[in-house]
């Protein structure tokens, strides 16, 4: 039994190596047809001088047989050629010529050694040179098959060489000894040719294999590229691709149009400010879950960086449907996050813009939806905000205003005014709030508002920080030793470290006392960089300068906040002052905000008071501190001058506006 699995193993074909066996079938298809031809044409030119010697089963029968296999087996490997042949039925073939070549041998060796007994000398010379060339002719056609090689070589040539070896004739012995050596050389060449032939196909298939894994590797950053890790939504890089792809292709179609849309969530920084990133990071994923069910598969939902997703409409909807889908989304944003640290509620606001008829290439309808997305934040937050003609018409506004920004001489069109602030229980002045105006020669007066939300968004803020400042603290030298001025810092000046140190420079500068300047940061200023903006005030504040918190209660109003920064006085929003004097709740939330500064030993300022009602509940309620139209609008420098005579000179409260407006 083991000699048998031994005699048969030699004939196997090992199927781990499908490259190689493909390899070596493909030489094959090529090189088996002309193998065979030759096979034929050295049979008849063997037997053709044996015809009437030797028996007809000799020189025609059994060479007609041969032939007709010769000529199937040739045909079948011809006609493989133009086939895809499965790896098993490779394996298959190559068994199959294995165990072919070796019959073939032995029927070659018997046959020729029947020939012997009918030949003479010189037909004897003929039948060993017709083994011998056809012996390596086959060797060469079947190289790729190690083992038909080696098989036929040794089937031919041992017994032909003991044979030689019998016969008297010097001639015979030498020719037995020369095919043996040479035989011998031609396994050794076509062992080597093997082995390299092997290593080759080895090394293509590494190259393959490994060529595959770059493209996986390459399809896997592809996919990478596109896709948020966090999310598993389409990334920026994957929104602008489609969005770029989808204007190209809509290019020459009027009649088509797709709809952007912008979404932010609504005080996403607190929440990671408050319960750290990883919860940040869960609400990102839930969000993201909860506005793909929303929009299905139809709508692209894309993630853009932080909180900011973007959204590609392709379908023909009509605007109040595209308004519909913005309200379910805010809706959906407004119900509780189920998240690690608890439940949490958030908001989300939208903006959309429609292409062609709003913008025309994908960089306008990014910065049109971004544009009605802020003003939704700024005008109707938590609500979505479909971008329209009047939002383009405010756009070249505020173009203009850049424009003039730009080219202006802002030392000469600045200017400043002075809204007083004061002690409603002394019925003194403490100190003014410096406004800033500009009156452009094209524009004309410029709402402050406007013109400094644009020099933000230009990156020129510094430079008009700087010369209001300057502008300021001069005015102010002009008055009494005992009155303050307060002036307001942008988000991006605290987020500049050059900007602060010019700012430091012109305190240090003035000769306007540091000790009486108070210097006002919004809530939003402050989160914007809770870390950067609080070193940027105790800079400040080394200067002798204070700090003011203004608007505070419309921001994020955290007590942790409150203690961390360094202040001096909070600044209670007027929106708390329109209703104080019929809301109670309203009434009481002043009342808390004016404990927490007693408490924490801070100033309370209280904003746009406007009608005496509101002042008897602020005296009520504890205030001290005001601000407002009740007592003056801002002033010019010299209104302002008048103003503080007016004031020292002890009239009450409550007649100190009506005697202002009277001069």
């Amino acid at each position: 039994m083991f000699f048998f699995k031994k005699i048969t193993g030699i004939f196997k074909v090992n199927e781990d190596e499908v490259e190689l066996n493909r390899d070596r079938f493909t030489a094959l298809v090529k090189q088996i047809p002309l193998m065979y031809a030759i096979l034929a044409v050295n049979m008849i030119t063997l037997v053709y001088p044996h015809i009437g010697h030797a028996p007809d089963y000799l020189t025609i029968y059994i060479p007609a047989i041969l032939t007709m296999v010769f000529i199937v087996r040739a045909i079948g490997y011809l006609r493989t050629s133009f086939k895809q042949i499965p790896d098993q039925e490779i394996v298959k073939r190559l068994e199959a010529t294995i165990k072919l070549s070796v019959i073939l041998s032995f029927v070659f060796i018997i046959w020729s050694f029947q020939l012997f007994h009918y030949a003479n000398d010189i037909m004897l010379v003929h039948i060993v040179f017709f083994l011998y060339i056809t012996l390596f002719a086959c060797v060469f056609c079947l190289l790729h098959i190690i083992q038909s090689a080696i098989y036929l070589t040794l089937i031919i040539i041992v017994p032909s060489f003991l044979y030689l070896m019998t016969r008297d004739h010097m001639v015979f012995k030498a020719m037995g000894i020369n095919s043996l050596l040479v035989s011998t050389g031609i396994i050794f060449l076509l062992t080597n040719h093997y082995k390299n032939f092997t290593g080759l196909v080895r090394q293509k298939s590494m190259l393959i294999e490994q060529r595959q894994k770059l493209n996986q590797f390459n399809v896997e950053n592809i996919r990478l590229a596109n896709i948020d890790m966090l999310t598993s939504l389409p990334n920026r890089r994957n929104f602008f691709s489609q969005l770029n792809a989808l204007t190209k292709s809509y290019e020459g179609h009027p009649e088509k149009r797709l709809i952007v849309g912008l979404l932010d969530l609504d005080g996403f920084k607190r929440i990671n400010d408050i319960f750290g990133h990883p919860t940040g990071d869960d609400l990102l994923i839930q969000t993201s879950e909860r506005l793909a069910t929303i929009l299905g598969d139809d709508i692209t939902l894309a993630r853009l960086g932080g909180d900011e997703f973007g959204i590609i409409i392709t379908k023909e909807k009509d605007m109040r449907s595209i308004v519909a889908i913005g309200e379910r989304l805010c809706e959906a944003m407004r119900i509780d996050f189920q998240l690690r640290d608890g439940t949490i509620q958030i908001a989300a606001t939208v903006g959309f813009v429609e292409f062609p008829s709003m913008a025309d290439n994908p960089q306008q309808l990014f910065e049109r939806a971004d544009y009605a997305l802020c003003y939704s934040k700024q005008h109707s937050k938590g609500k979505p905000v479909v971008f329209s003609a009047e939002h383009e018409t405010i756009i070249r506004e505020v173009s203009t205003i850049e424009q003039q920004l730009h080219e202006a001489d802002l030392d000469k069109e600045l200017s400043i005014m002075f809204q007083p602030i004061v002690d409603i229980k002394t019925n003194m002045v403490m100190g003014f709030e410096a406004l800033a105006r500009w009156n452009n020669p094209i524009l004309g007066n410029v709402r402050p508002d406007i013109f400094i939300r644009s020099a933000e968004q230009m990156g020129s803020i510094s430079k008009l920080t700087v010369i209001l400042l300057r502008k300021a603290l001069k005015l102010a030298c002009e008055w009494p030793d005992d009155i303050y001025m307060s002036f307001n810092l942008s988000t991006y000046d605290l987020a500049s470290p050059e900007t602060i140190i010019k700012l430091v420079n012109l305190i240090e500068k003035s000769d306007f006392p540091s000790k009486r300047i108070v210097l006002e940061v919004t809530e939003t200023a402050v989160m914007h960089d809770m870390e950067r903006a609080t070193d940027a005030l105790r800079l400040l504040k080394l200067q002798g300068v204070q700090i003011a918190l203004d608007d505070f209660g419309t921001g994020f109003s955290s007590l942790s906040y409150v203690h961390r920064m360094p202040l001096d006085r909070l600044k209670i929003d007027r929106s708390f002052i329109n209703e104080i004097d019929t809301d109670n709740d309203t009434r009481n939330i002043v009342r808390t905000i004016i404990d927490l500064c007693n408490n924490l030993n801070l100033y309370c300022i209280v904003e746009g008071v406007e009608t005496e009602s509101q002042l008897k509940v602020l005296e009520q309620v504890g205030g001290q501190y005001v601000q407002g139209y009740y007592f003056s609008q801002p002033l010019t420098p010299v209104d302002a001058m008048a103003y503080l005579e007016q004031g020292l000179t002890g009239t009450p409260a409550k007649t100190l506006a009506e005697q202002w407006s009277a001069l």
